[in-house]
């Protein structure tokens, strides 16, 4: 079984287009769909209120016009990227519409963007979301966060803008697992199995010794019941980051993906004090597999 469904969920063109270009080549290696989810935020709720003497609270009938076109124009930018990313990728005459195989459907919903984000990715095999600097929208951090923690499941996160040359769509053949035995962690295994399967190389990796070798041993022993070869390690972080020690390692070895789990810890928790989820949604070098 692989992934035959894939979710782009888009508020921004700009900065959804390396998660748009991912997707279509790896569905166009998997034969499968694309669906492209732009949740737009009802223009009513952007607008300041006025206050009037007869009604109390309303809105300028003038101001909700122009949201109303200004989301038109957007919608028609994401419209314009989509069609640019697939000529740029030699795509432009794939199927339209959510049907088997390879295909591609775009579709928009108002709403708050967390919630339709959810919603949508559960009918989904992955959601696949481009790592964006830390100015993005609301929207875009909306979207990350209903499909991580609202969908039940995975998400492929993968380089933004930022990093320059977009990172090809290809099925990974080099893996790394970061193991620590938590519930998390297992869901992002399983999520990740259709490419497990796949890889020529998996490494199954704990960092300061927080599982010991009889649980890599266990994980290694699993793997190998559905033909998965693996090599384990206990990686000391040495006093640094947990995550630096991570990319380092992704380096070392060579590796195209991450597989790990997603905010072990509550989300307040590791916004206020930091963790691990938080460091890889800001600087994964390569695409990560997340799952909560």
């Amino acid at each position: 079984m692989s992934f035959k469904t894939i979710l782009v969920p888009v508020e921004r063109p700009k900065t959804a287009r390396p998660a748009l270009r991912h997707a279509i080549e790896f569905a166009r290696e998997a034969n499968a769909h694309v669906e492209v989810f732009h949740p737009q935020m009802d223009p009513a709720l952007l607008m300041p209120p006025v206050f009037d003497g007869l009604s109390g609270i309303a809105f300028a009938p003038e101001l909700i016009d122009q949201a109303q076109k200004a989301a038109d124009a957007l919608k028609g930018e994401i419209k314009a990227m989509i069609g640019e990313v697939l000529d740029e990728l030699g795509c432009g005459d794939i199927p339209r519409g959510r049907q088997r195989g390879f295909s591609l459907s775009f579709g928009t919903m108002v709403g708050a963007p967390e919630r339709l984000v959810g919603r949508r990715a559960r009918l989904n095999d992955v959601a696949v979301i481009a790592r964006t600097p830390s100015s993005v929208s609301r929207g875009e951090t909306d979207s990350l966060n209903g499909a991580l923690w609202s969908s039940g499941r995975p998400v492929l996160l993968v380089p933004g803008i930022e990093n320059g040359d977009p990172v090809p769509g290809h099925k990974p053949a080099r893996i790394l697992l970061a193991w620590n035995g938590s519930l998390e962690a297992t869901r992002a295994l399983t999520a990740a199995m259709p490419l497990l399967v796949d890889a020529r190389q998996v490494d199954v990796v704990t960092f300061d010794h927080a599982v010991d070798q009889d649980g890599l041993d266990d994980v290694a022993a699993y793997l190998a019941g559905h033909g998965v070869v693996v090599r384990t390690a206990n990686v000391p972080t040495e006093g640094y980051l947990l995550s630096k020690a991570l990319f380092d390692r992704v380096l070392e070895l060579g590796s195209d993906l991450v597989v790990m789990g997603a905010y072990t810890h509550s989300r307040v928790r590791e916004y206020l004090l930091g963790g691990l989820t938080q460091e890889i949604l800001d600087g994964a070098p390569v695409p990560v597999l997340l799952a909560h």
